[in-house]
């Protein structure tokens, strides 16, 4: 197993720069995220770097990364904690490849639930929505120029993994009318001006839904596309919910009005 030691290694020098904008290949930490990223499709582990306490602290899980046609690296505390996002990390890091990089490469029979995320721009609520969608059974996201990077650490650890079962897809307005068009999607937008709420609604047809940015909304391009308008109720006084929020509570209105009429 390759040893570095020192944070001028090339290898070292790559990943600082994934870091700064991860698109084709994503870097990450953490037990967690590895052990998804293991059993994805949409994901090809490239390399693990690992400190010695993790290997001592993990040995039978590191006995099994051995088993597996990886690239493994010893790293240094030292180097580790210059490439770390945590202020305790684990001490264990991974270069991936995003096998799905456009919408090309999505590969979907027939769609019943797809997630677009419209200019969505805190990596927090972007990970939550991830976490969502896949939790609730959408088949992918769509994200919309103006969105933050599905791939920065933030918006990793803020989907807990999910993102590692789930294709996000960046998007032009324009691919998703054509997608939508291509699917025979019925398109629904959220909106506060909307006179329709999710339960008087059929989520039972083959759907994208909408939902957009925390300040602005869904953008007029997209509500150029033909539509259905809807908003979630609320008694409080708060004007709107979270947006990560308000994409769980549609889920789930999604998923029961789905789990109603399954035999």
């Amino acid at each position: 197993m390759k040893i570095i030691q020192s944070p001028d290694n090339p290898l070292i020098k790559e990943i600082k720069k994934i870091k700064k904008n991860p698109e084709n290949k994503v870097f990450f930490e953490g037990l967690h995220l590895l052990e998804a990223a293991l059993v994805s499709e949409y994901v090809r582990i490239e390399k693990v770097l690992v400190t010695e306490d993790f290997v001592e602290k993990y040995s039978n899980f590191f006995k099994t990364l051995k088993d597996k046609d990886l690239i493994l690296v010893m790293i240094s505390e030292k180097i580790a904690k210059s490439i770390a996002d945590t202020v305790t990390p684990q001490g264990v890091f991974v270069v991936a490849d995003v096998k799905v990089k456009n919408i090309n490469d999505l590969s979907l029979q027939n769609p019943t639930l797809i997630i677009i995320a419209d200019r969505i721009q805190d990596p927090g609520n972007l990970g939550t929505i991830i976490r969502a969608a896949e939790a609730f059974g959408a088949e992918a996201i769509l994200t919309t120029p103006g969105t933050c990077n599905p791939f920065s650490s933030k918006t990793l650890r803020a989907s807990v993994g999910s993102i590692f079962f789930i294709p996000v897809i960046k998007t032009t307005v324009k691919e998703i009318e054509e997608f939508v068009l291509r699917y025979g999607l019925n398109l629904v937008i959220t909106d506060l001006m909307a006179k329709v709420y999710p339960f008087n609604m059929d989520f039972t047809k083959p759907l994208a839904i909408a939902f957009g940015n925390e300040s602005h909304g869904v953008s007029q391009s997209l509500k150029a596309i033909k539509h259905v308008g809807c908003k979630i109720p609320h008694r409080g006084k708060t004007e709107s919910l979270n947006v990560a929020m308000a994409v769980t509570a549609v889920l789930y209105e999604v998923l029961r009005q789905r789990f109603l009429k399954s035999p």
